[in-house]
């Protein structure tokens, strides 16, 4: 009983290791702009500018204390200092009896940022990892040149490596090759060579990766995305590519994104296909409906699914998602979600999954 509940334990943590590590579109998405208001890396995620800093202490959290009402990251004249701590727990239900339940950190991260003139040189260390991430980047003609060792811009970056666009089920627990597409949380850091410019509302980059998925492929990609208003709309469209130019696979994707926000409802999706992920061609897409019922409580529901190959139809995975994220307190996030995934055809339910996830950061 003992080892088949430890086996339990470690299997509901492979799945879910790694929630989120990225950044929040929809955040991007509500003020109208790309992710670099908030954030100083132009592709999102990671260390938060002035302007994100003051988002999420007078936007996002319930109660804002007068104490960190002034709060700016900045140690010394020319640095600034952030990081990223997320502990997790999940447990699954096979009907009315509790399968397992494991509770364990995700991440912690710390990142330093120096900016002199137009060069910004920006690190983050992943402590449980031991991996370390770093990119120079030069500003200039609403444009950029970024280099250094990071990974790739694809998609919308979501929060949650478990979606399918994403991850997905990073060991295979329905029996299928693959279930989700390959950006695992645990893929390291790799060289990279980026370049991005800005035009108005909209942001394209393109770059080249070496060794990111596999040790010695080379790989090629390129995002643009447009954010436009109409009245009290905002809109949001894109598209991406990933290519792998050296390799034995020659991994080929092409995503396309959006999402719609009208006051406290938000509305994102994406749909990714892949050629040579499997066999042949597979497709992973990703729905999501959120309602910010007051400050502080956001709730939502998200569908996603997966299809390792179109050729056939026994082998798609849909999974169901509501969930509520409510941020009490500047610099702390709180979500519960309650998730369950259906097989294609007549296959049954394979169980409920119950997460909850704290998420510091400064």
């Amino acid at each position: 009983m003992t080892s088949q509940r430890f086996k339990y334990s470690y299997f509901l943590l492979i799945i879910i290791l790694t929630g989120t590590l990225w950044a929040v579109p929809r955040y991007a998405m509500e003020s109208g702009s790309s992710c670099i208001l908030c954030h100083i890396d132009p592709s999102g995620g990671g260390l938060r500018n002035d302007y994100g800093i003051a988002y999420g202490l007078d936007d996002l959290a319930r109660k804002t204390p007068d104490k960190i009402s002034g709060y700016a990251g900045i140690i010394l004249k020319h640095f600034q200092i952030g990081g990223d701590v997320r502990i997790q727990s999940v447990s699954k239900n096979k009907g009315n009896v509790p399968s397992g339940l494991a509770i364990f950190p995700m991440q912690a991260n710390i990142q330093l940022k120096t900016e002199v003139g137009k060069v910004i040189a920006l690190a983050q260390l992943a402590t449980l990892q031991s991996d370390l991430g770093f990119q120079i980047r030069l500003n200039g003609f609403n444009g950029y040149v970024k280099t250094g060792i990071g990974k790739p811009s694809f998609g919308l970056k979501l929060d949650d490596h478990t979606v399918f666009t994403r991850g997905g089920n990073i060991r295979l627990i329905h029996g299928n090759h693959r279930e989700g597409m390959p950006f695992l949380p645990v893929l390291k850091n790799a060289p990279f060579l980026e370049l991005g410019h800005y035009k108005g509302n909209t942001h394209y980059s393109f770059g080249m990766i070496k060794g990111y998925l596999y040790e010695k492929s080379e790989s090629s990609y390129g995002r643009l995305e447009h954010f436009f208003s109409n009245g009290s709309l905002n809109k949001m469209i894109g598209a991406s590519f990933f290519r792998e130019t050296t390799a034995a696979k020659d991994l080929q994707m092409v995503n396309l994104f959006g999402g719609l926000n009208r006051g406290n409802l938000s509305w994102m999706g994406e749909v990714t296909v892949a050629e040579n992920l499997v066999s042949d061609r597979s497709i992973a897409s990703y729905s999501e409906l959120t309602l910010k019922v007051k400050k502080g409580f956001t709730i939502l529901a998200r569908i996603d699914f997966f299809d390792e190959s179109m050729i056939y139809t026994e082998d798609a995975i849909r999974r169901t998602t509501f969930g509520l994220n409510y941020v009490p307190l500047p610099l702390v996030d709180i979500k519960f979600q309650i998730r369950s995934t259906q097989l294609s055809g007549v296959v049954p339910s394979k169980g409920i999954e119950f997460l909850s996830q704290l998420h510091l950061w400064f």
